[in-house]
């Protein structure tokens, strides 16, 4: 793209790649000067000579001719430059060489997919680089479209939530945009790509791919966009917000002239730039002198970019031919940024919390203004020839209200905090990419989905097709054993049964984990710690007590918890002989609901909501099927997080976004893996319906009368009106969840879902007891571990199962350490039971093979962290679906719990040591579980703070939460169609009725009553038509 805001980002790029040491080859049009020896430049500068200079001239775009607004003429220039880039001699022996070889291709995505082709010519990943804010063009390359009724496209200048104008406006264009696509411009495409790029498959004797096939191949893309400037639509994992990276983080200083303005400006500094592409020269005379005059009439400095030098400037007006933009906007004096509203210019301003005034040209910068706008540090002044008494009033408007520089300087809080600079992050996920090979794992699965399914058409179609064989079987039947008059009343009550049958400072916060489950508890813990390492101050309603508590924590007792557990219905012996109690969805609901009353209950946690002199910065929760707690938020007015022990879900997103399409997704309880075959579908599908109508009738109504019980009154004591349930049940501003891609699915998450998966884990291993350690030092074949985690007890296995699976322990090589609660008779001599097992340090040890478990999310995490292989026996909740991940990612083994489980883990034992692709899939999943930007512990007290301190980080939740179910699906648009068509046909039945005689309408009323008559009556009725009608 010859344009130096574009150029200004790729040279960001190569630059940040060059720093991590590597070598690059760049296609630009702008060359960089002063080069390194492991940079080579293609220049394809002739590309400037193709842009539509006057098009883009102020005094053009002054008389509203929107040609760069126009999308058949975008589409047709940038097809246009990528053909002559393509095209460039330098290019095509590039392409033609068989030897050069790259290990990834980044390519800018400027409305053309044909640079795509570049990666499966070189057989190395492709990762894509936006240049705008997060919209549905870019994400249709690596995800689904989003939904129209909350997102836009690249041209878009609509802002959420919106209107109903807006949202027919933005399915019209996307439905448009898919017709000229198929219609022309994939064809031109396709052409481009067969002439220019599919000749160099061919030189290399392979078979050129289609344009389909690389098109959505991309492995990640790079976004310039970020939270503080754009929308919280929800991303998948392999779309990476890197907004800023252009900027330089140790700012240049000023030339000593221009320092010397800027610091005696003691009125402040106004900066004036239209940016690169826009020259100011281009103003017309009248407008610059306009400009000047008013400028002159203010107090502050006035700092113009322009090209040339300007007669009669008033004292206070400075001109530059050339202006370092970054130095100016970081200068403390700097006041007002009056800016195009590009994207750089508006993240430069973000980045030192300078306010802007926007003048909007063309492309992005219309809805760049007017986000700046809603987000409250920015004015928009149309391009007019009255521009600058528009600019005047909005100069005199921003100077008189300090609201527009403090919220600059919040925005620019957010925008720098965070985990990683987006430089750095840049060049960690291209490193990821080419470290894992593509980085598959990143990946939705959603693409995979076709268009059908995503819909459920053939589920629909299936219904459709048996409730018409339904119906013509009923008819056939009732026709023989009924009489006629009867059949139609039978046939109705028939088929209404058959659907009947059917149907940051330090601060203080509120930890609750109220599940009296140790695995739950290893997790709230090590939340807990974080949070007393980071100096906070932590009241902790628990099950299990932590030793040793520092005096900055308070915990409150609920361990009675623990006596409504069904222990028995839990245990191994019960779970062998009964399975249908391990997924009971009424009894894990009821089982929730009845903990959370008696965790309320407490009269401890009853004192605490009571006292009117607590606070908290920050409610913190563990969900699990209920949403009551959140109900403390606001009533100790501040921010709520919830926290997810399980991986990515369809129940958890639902709290904080809409609910996940199920053809791609499940819930919490399922035992399904994408991609989801037909079946697997429809039962997700049925699932939530069933649940949503089970919430409906049953849960809330138990859930609100528990609040009303427990929590109102405290509101009422208060002084307080008591909020709803619905108010504050996704009221939630994040949610810290126990995932990673490296265990779980690619599905796209809103900002405000952070994945912190292993946070539990220990980052400095505490070493093995002495005996232990020589036991595992000493195993030259290798240990393998047993544990059934810490809520299945190995005692109560039936004692013929403990004796077969000692027999088969036996005759192992290996060294095997069972984690077992008593002494056992017999015990083998490779056979060492622990009755306490330090499971982190036994799989951190290298002499440990595998690892048999029960496939808890905890202990699959930390196999990965440590990098050894599993043999799952999962016995209830979502262990079964961990295990399936595990196997799906290739570093596990299942055994079924049943009486056979010895002979089955034999087998497994003996598959697993035989193929060492299990150890080497579980070493690159350790490499992904561990190369991300901050460790998930440090993660997670970053983003808790940042909830903090941004007062419940509002920026991060998604727009679609407040988007009505009937908003999201258009059907106020297909009602209003379905009227508007109902309207027009009556319209022309009427006026049919006038123009047309009587008789004719006659035959046409008979014509409609003979429908079920003969064919030949029929026929004969619209001959007669015809015949009356010319005669």
């Amino acid at each position: 793209m010859p344009a130096k805001s574009h150029a200004n980002l790729g040279d960001a790029l190569v630059k940040q790649l060059l720093k991590d040491g590597n070598e690059v080859v760049y296609i630009n049009c702008f060359k960089i000067e002063n080069a390194p020896s492991s940079l080579r430049q293609i220049d394809v500068s002739a590309n400037k000579n193709y842009l539509p200079e006057n098009a883009l001239s102020i005094t053009t775009l002054l008389k509203k001719i929107n040609v760069p607004d126009n999308r058949n003429v975008v589409n047709s220039l940038m097809f246009f430059l990528v053909a002559k880039t393509l095209e460039n001699k330098e290019v095509q022996a590039l392409l033609s060489d068989p030897k050069e070889h790259f290990d990834v291709v980044i390519v800018e995505w400027m409305f053309s997919d044909v640079f795509a082709s570049f990666a499966s010519l070189f057989g190395c990943p492709l990762i894509w680089v936006s240049s705008v804010e997060v919209n549905s063009h870019i994400l249709s390359l690596i995800d689904v479209m989003p939904n129209p009724a909350y997102s836009t496209d690249t041209l878009s200048s609509s802002v959420t939530p919106f209107t109903f104008k807006e949202r027919v406006k933005e399915v019209w264009t996307r439905v448009k945009e898919a017709y000229y696509d198929y219609m022309y411009y994939d064809k031109q495409q396709i052409d481009i790509y067969n002439e220019w790029v599919a000749p160099h498959f061919i030189a290399r004797g392979r078979k050129p791919p289609s344009f389909e096939e690389f098109r959505y191949n991309a492995s990640l893309v790079l976004g310039n966009s970020h939270i503080s400037m754009g929308e919280g639509l929800r991303i998948p994992h392999n779309y990476k917000p890197v907004g800023g990276y252009h900027i330089d983080e140790n700012v240049k200083p000023l030339p000593k002239d221009l320092k010397k303005i800027m610091d005696s400006a003691k009125d402040g500094v106004i900066y004036f730039s239209m940016g690169s592409n826009l020259k100011s020269k281009d103003w017309p005379v009248e407008i610059k002198q306009n400009l000047l005059n008013m400028f002159g009439t203010l107090k502050q400095t006035v700092l113009w970019k322009f090209e040339e030098d300007l007669p009669n400037v008033p004292k206070n007006v400075h001109i530059l031919k050339w202006a370092p933009q970054q130095g100016i906007l970081a200068h403390p004096n700097c006041v007002i940024f009056i800016s195009h509203g590009g994207l750089l210019s508006t993240t430069e301003a973000i980045n030192f919390g300078v306010p802007i005034i926007g003048i909007p040209v063309f492309g992005d910068q219309f809805v760049n203004v007017k986000r700046s706008v809603k987000k409250g540090f920015a004015l928009k002044v149309d391009l007019t020839y009255d521009v600058a008494e528009a600019l005047n009033l909005a100069i005199k408007e921003m100077l008189s209200k300090p609201t527009y520089k403090e919220r600059a300087k919040e925005l620019s809080y957010i925008y720098h905090d965070r985990p990683m600079k987006p430089a750095q992050e840049l060049g960690h996920w291209v490193r990821h990419v080419v470290n894992t090979r593509g980085a598959a794992h990143l990946r939705s699965p959603a693409v995979v989905v076709p268009l059908y399914q995503r819909l459920f058409l053939d589920l629909v179609a299936l219904a459709a097709i048996a409730l018409f064989v339904i119906t013509k079987l009923l008819c056939y039947l009732c026709s023989i054993v009924f009489p006629k008059k009867k059949m139609t009343a039978l046939l109705y009550f028939l088929l209404g049964l058959t659907l009947t049958l059917n149907s940051c400072h330090a601060y203080k916060a509120l930890v609750v984990y109220p599940m009296p489950a140790r695995s739950h508890a290893n997790l709230g813990d090590a939340l807990v710690k974080q949070l007393l390492k980071d100096g906070n101050e932590v009241v902790y309603i628990n099950c299990f007590k932590i030793e040793n508590a520092p005096s900055s924590l308070r915990q409150i007792d609920v361990s009675s918890n623990k006596d409504l557990l069904p222990t028995k219905a839990l245990s191994i012996t019960t779970l062998l002989e009964n399975a249908d109690i391990r997924d009971n969805r009424d009894m894990v609901r009821r089982l929730m609901l009845h903990m959370v009353s008696k965790t309320l209950e407490n009269k401890e946690v009853q004192k605490l909501l009571s006292d009117p002199k607590e606070h908290f910065d920050v409610v913190i929760v563990e969900w699990m099927f209920s949403e009551i707690f959140a109900s403390l938020a606001p009533l100790f007015g501040c921010p709520l997080i919830w926290v997810s022990s399980v991986e990515i879900n369809s129940h958890i997103l639902g709290l904080i976004d809409v609910m996940p399409n199920p053809a791609y997704s499940v819930d919490m309880l399922s035992s399904s893996i994408t991609p989801l075959s037909f079946q697997e579908r429809v039962q997700e599908l049925w699932g939530r319906l069933t649940e949503a109508y089970y919430d409906y009738m049953y849960y809330d109504k138990i859930q609100s009368n528990i609040y009303k019980e427990w929590i109102a009154p405290h509101f009422l004591a208060k002084s307080q009106k008591p909020p709803s349930f619905e108010e504050f049940r996704y009221n939630a501003s994040l949610v810290l969840a126990n995932s990673h891609i490296s265990m779980g699915e690619g599905l796209r998450i809103p900002h405000n879902y952070k994945p912190v998966g292993g946070y539990h884990i220990d980052e400095n291993v505490k070493p093995l007891p002495e005996d232990l350690k020589k036991i595992m030092d000493s195993a030259k074949d290798g240990v393998i571990y047993f544990s059934m985690g810490s809520n299945l007890k190995s005692k109560d296995w039936p004692v013929e199962i403990k004796q077969n699976l000692l027999n088969m322990f036996g005759t192992l090589k290996q060294t095997v350490l069972w984690k077992f609660e008593e002494d056992l008779p017999n015990v083998p001599k490779n056979v060492h039971i622990l009755k306490w097992a330090p499971q982190q340090s036994i799989l951190a040890h290298p002499n440990c093979v595998i690892f048999i478990s029960h496939g808890g999310l905890l202990s699959t995490t930390e196999a990965i962290n440590f990098g050894v292989p599993v043999i799952g026996i999962p016995v209830f909740g979502d262990q079964f679906v961990n295990v399936k991940r595990s196997i799906n990612k290739g570093f596990a083994l299942k055994v079924d719990l049943s009486y056979n489980v010895a002979k089955d883990l034999n087998i497994a034992i003996k598959e697993m040591l035989s193929k060492s692709t299990y150890r080497e899939r579980v070493k690159e999943l350790s490499y992904i579980y561990h190369d991300r930007p901050m460790k998930p512990a440090q993660e997670l007290g970053h983003w808790v703070r940042h909830v903090v301190n941004t007062r419940g980080a509002a920026h991060l939740r998604s727009p679609a939460v407040v988007v009505p179910l009937y908003q999201r699906l258009f059907l106020d648009l297909v009602a209003l169609v379905a009227i508007s068509l109902l309207v027009i046909t009556k319209l022309l039945c009427y006026l049919c009725s006038i123009v047309f005689p009587k008789k004719v309408s006659t035959v046409l009323y008979i014509t409609q009553k003979s429908r079920h008559q003969p064919h030949s009556k029929i026929y004969q009725c619209l001959l007669n038509l015809s015949i009356r009608k010319h005669d």
